[in-house]
Parts: C-alpha cells; sequence; structure tokens
C-alpha cells in the first residue's frame, strides 16, 4: 500500500477549508495586534464582515466599538491565554479565548500570532434575559395574588340598587366580554377603580393581574424605565417594567389626563398597537387591557382639551360616567351596610346601625361619594363603643376624620341637627361646641378625649397608644401635658 496516497496534504486551500468548516468562531491576528484571518462562522457569531475587519488593528476595533473588549491585546501584554465575554457593536456577544503561538513552542519566547477561538452566547443571554423577566413577573403575579387573598370575599363586589348603578353594572357586564379601551369618569370617590376592577374580574382576563397606575406617584427620575424596564449595563442585568408584570391582564390608569409628555408616544403606541420599544430597547407586543379613569366626562375632556387628540380617540368609542352618590341615594344603605360587614368580618365584631344613623345617611349629601361613606363607616365602627352606633358615633368618627374626606360639611350637618353629643355608657364623654374661640385648645381637648377612651378599654398605655397608631412614648409626654392642662385623668 502507497503510504504517500494515505495521507492528507496540508495545502493553504485544505488549511482554509478546515477552518471554514468550524462551528465555532476562529480570529487570527500577528504580533502587532493586526487581523490576518476570521472564518465564516465568526461573521455569522459577530455579526460583522470579514472585508471590514482584514487588516484592522485591535486597538482601533476596540477603541471605536466594534468589539468591547479584546482577548489578544491581553495576551500580547500578558504572554499567557485567557477567557472573556465579548459584545459587538451588533449588539451580539460571544465568549472567547485567546491563546498565543510562539515562534518555538518549546521556548515559548516570541510570540508570533494570537488564536482567539469564539462561541456564541447571544441566544443564551436572550433566554437568560427572558428567564429574568419570567421570574420578576412571576414575583409580581405573586404579589397581585397576596393582595387579592388579603381582599375580603377575595374580590370586589359592586353595589347596585338604585337604577342608575344597575344599569352601568349591566353595561360594565357587556364592556368586560371585549378588549376595547374604556373611559370611566366621575367626581372623586365616586367609585371608579372598583368599576374597573369589576370589569377585570368579569373579563377573560381575571386570571391575570390588575395593575394600577396612579401618575401622582410615579418617579420622575427615571419614568420610563419604571414603566417599561431599563438595562443595567454594569451588572448585565434586565429590571422589568411595571408595564410589563401586567402582561396579560388590565391596566387601569388614574386620571390619565396627567401622563407626563415624555411618556405618551410610548404610552399611545401601546394603547393603540399593542406593541412599543421597551427598557432594553427591542419592539415588543405587550398584552394588556387599558381602562383610563378622569373626573371629568369625555364631552368635558374633548371640550378643554386636557389630552392630545390621539389619546383622546383611543378611548372615545366607550366611555362610562359614574353618577355621585347623591344621584343614587338607592345605594345609600346597601353600601353602608356592606363597609360595616367588611369590618365585622376583619374584627369578628357585630357592629351595626342606629335608625337614626339611617336617618342622617339618607338625609346627607355626601360630597365625597362613596369614599366618604366608607371611611366615615369604618371610623364610627371603631370609636363606638358597643354593637349598635349612634348618631353620636357618627360624630365623633367624623371629628376624628383626616384629609381623605370633606368631613367638615358632614360635622356642620350633624351640628345642625344637636346642640351637642354625648358619649355616655360611663365612658369619658365630650361633648362638641358649636362656639369655638380657642382651636388649640379644642384640638388637645379633642386628642386628650380619645387618650382618655383609648386607655379607658386597654387599661395599659403600650395597647392605649397601638390603637390610636402613635407610639408609647408620645403617648405618656402628650398625657402628661394634657394632665397638666386638667384635660386628662390620673
Amino acid at each position: 500500500m502507497n503510504r504517500q496516497k494515505d495521507t492528507l496534504p496540508l495545502e493553504q486551500d485544505y488549511l482554509d477549508a478546515i477552518l471554514e468548516h468550524c462551528q465555532d468562531g476562529i480570529y487570527i491576528t500577528d504580533n502587532e495586534a493586526n487581523t490576518v484571518y476570521l472564518n465564516h462562522s465568526y461573521e455569522r457569531i459577530s455579526g460583522l464582515l470579514r472585508a471590514e475587519m482584514i487588516g484592522k488593528n485591535m486597538r482601533d476595533l476596540v477603541e471605536n466599538g466594534v468589539v468591547s473588549a479584546s482577548g489578544t491585546l491581553s495576551v500580547l501584554e500578558n504572554g499567557e491565554g485567557i477567557t472573556i465575554e465579548q459584545s459587538f457593536r451588533t449588539g451580539k456577544r460571544a465568549i472567547i479565548t485567546s491563546s498565543p503561538v510562539y515562534e518555538d513552542a518549546e521556548d515559548q519566547g516570541r510570540i508570533i500570532m494570537v488564536v482567539t477561538i469564539v462561541r456564541e452566547i447571544t441566544e443564551i443571554y436572550s433566554i437568560r434575559r427572558e428567564l429574568r423577566r419570567v421570574m420578576a413577573r412571576n414575583r409580581e403575579y405573586a404579589k397581585e395574588i397576596r393582595r387579592l387573598e388579603q381582599e375580603l370575599g377575595g374580590g370586589v363586589s359592586m353595589i347596585a340598587v338604585d337604577e342608575k348603578s344597575v344599569r352601568q353594572i349591566r353595561l360594565a357586564d357587556r364592556v368586560a366580554m371585549v378588549d376595547t379601551p374604556v373611559l370611566v369618569s366621575g367626581e372623586a370617590g365616586t367609585g371608579k377603580e372598583a368599576l374597573a376592577h369589576y370589569i377585570h374580574l368579569q373579563s377573560t382576563r381575571r386570571e391575570y393581574p390588575f395593575l394600577v397606575v396612579d401618575w401622582s406617584v410615579m418617579p420622575e427620575d427615571n419614568l420610563i424605565g419604571y414603566l417599561f424596564g431599563y438595562e443595567d449595563a454594569g451588572a448585565h442585568e434586565y429590571h422589568m417594567g411595571v408595564l410589563e408584570s401586567a402582561e396579560g391582564g388590565t391596566v387601569f390608569m388614574k386620571e390619565f389626563t396627567q401622563m407626563p409628555a415624555s411618556v405618551q408616544d410610548r404610552m399611545l403606541a401601546l394603547i393603540r398597537n399593542g406593541s412599543c420599544v421597551m427598557g432594553e430597547g427591542v419592539l415588543r407586543r405587550l398584552d394588556v387591557r387599558f381602562i383610563v379613569s378622569s373626573r371629568e366626562s369625555l364631552t368635558a375632556l374633548r371640550e378643554r382639551g386636557q389630552v392630545t387628540g390621539e389619546i383622546l380617540q383611543c378611548f372615545s368609542a366607550f366611555s362610562m360616567e359614574l353618577a355621585p352618590l347623591r344621584d343614587r341615594r338607592d345605594d345609600i344603605i346597601p353600601l353602608a351596610e356592606y363597609f360595616i360587614r367588611q369590618y365585622n368580618r376583619q374584627t369578628g365584631e357585630k357592629k351595626k346601625f342606629s335608625r337614626q344613623c339611617y336617618q342622617r345617611f339618607m338625609e346627607y349629601d355626601w360630597p365625597g361619594n362613596v369614599q366618604e361613606l366608607r371611611v366615615l363607616v369604618q371610623r364610627a365602627a371603631i370609636v363606638s363603643e358597643g354593637n349598635l352606633m349612634s348618631e353620636s358615633d357618627l360624630l365623633r368618627a367624623d371629628s376624628a376624620g383626616s384629609a381623605e374626606a370633606p368631613s367638615a360639611a358632614l360635622s356642620e350637618y350633624l351640628m345642625q341637627k344637636a346642640e351637642c353629643v354625648d358619649s355616655g355608657g360611663g365612658t369619658p364623654s365630650f361633648s362638641v361646641h358649636k362656639q369655638c374661640s380657642d382651636l388649640e385648645y379644642e384640638s388637645a381637648r379633642l386628642e386628650a378625649y380619645y387618650m382618655n377612651l383609648a386607655f379607658a378599654r386597654y387599661h395599659n398605655i403600650r395597647d392605649a397608644a397601638n390603637s390610636l397608631g402613635i407610639d408609647s412614648s408620645t403617648f405618656v409626654r402628650k398625657r402628661q401635658r394634657y394632665k397638666a392642662m386638667g384635660l386628662m385623668e390620673d
């Protein structure tokens, strides 16, 4: 057998053929870091063309941002092989291993070339990024599930007895079946968010998140990143935007006329087309439904031009206007009973309203609407001593009000009905004077009354302070002050 015929002649053409058939990229430079060879796999992995790389020096390529880092330069500087992650201007990524080739393999003195093996990780990186996105989304889902589980009854109950409310609920049931954007308008406190949540729970998206976007609390420094996500280049991490956490569900935007101009274009694209440029710079489809709220009706918004015509047009196809509570009075008593049942389920108590309470509920105009009623019921239940709540409990609850509801109107109304109100029942009493000449003193007298009431109920400072939402040291300090003023008992 002729041994010469069995030996493959390793001529240049054969070497080129071998290198071109390698699945890994191969990149070769001389000892000055000038590019002398790269194979087809390198072009595929990097997205860079052979014609634009041959003859180029690695220092220039790094300086011009063609490649992020160079293993070749490290090898020429340190004389040792190195493995690093490398990214290209095309956006692709790779793991490269650069190794020196010596003039004398045994002596390992002078380097004559550097050979770099390039392995693609762009797809792996994309999978890893998508995994982080899914994990982040799952965390948001878990938060949403916990929030829903904490809601009494596990969902949103819409109280609809008045004819106007019944018509709205029937309309909401129908619109829940389609994915059209919805504008819910109405005065503050009428229940716009509750109606939006009800629509979500009646829709096929009920198993997915219900996300509330409140423009008044959005971060100003990185609003786009907060909403659409952003890439942390230093940590090689993608931070998912809050809108992505609503994938498959519903996004409810409070007072959408307050939407900052900086995000309107992206939001318009998302609302209209279901896709926009996300934080990693990729055009991505997001499967969400949009419901927005406004204190003004669609007609008023059009007349005043508060928002751009294009965004308003997206919600002009379907709008719902909630009537104020004073115009659907048949809902007042059922709502009050619903709120007190919620309180009772939460605390295990058995509170209920007296006939006088119901009478006052029906006579009052409720400028703060459903929200004012809900807050008042909760406060009255907290300050009342017995199970049967009286008209005096309503006034005591209203006196302890905050900016959550325009309760001053109710106080004025109730005081018109009675010269003063006493708590009775052998507990510390408090009377509301129609004439007040010293507001600071009257405020101290009211606070001292509630501190007396709490201490009489719990018989220790810690629990009394906790029930009032203050710490023990504050309770002791104020108690000493009010005792000196003669407003608190020993």
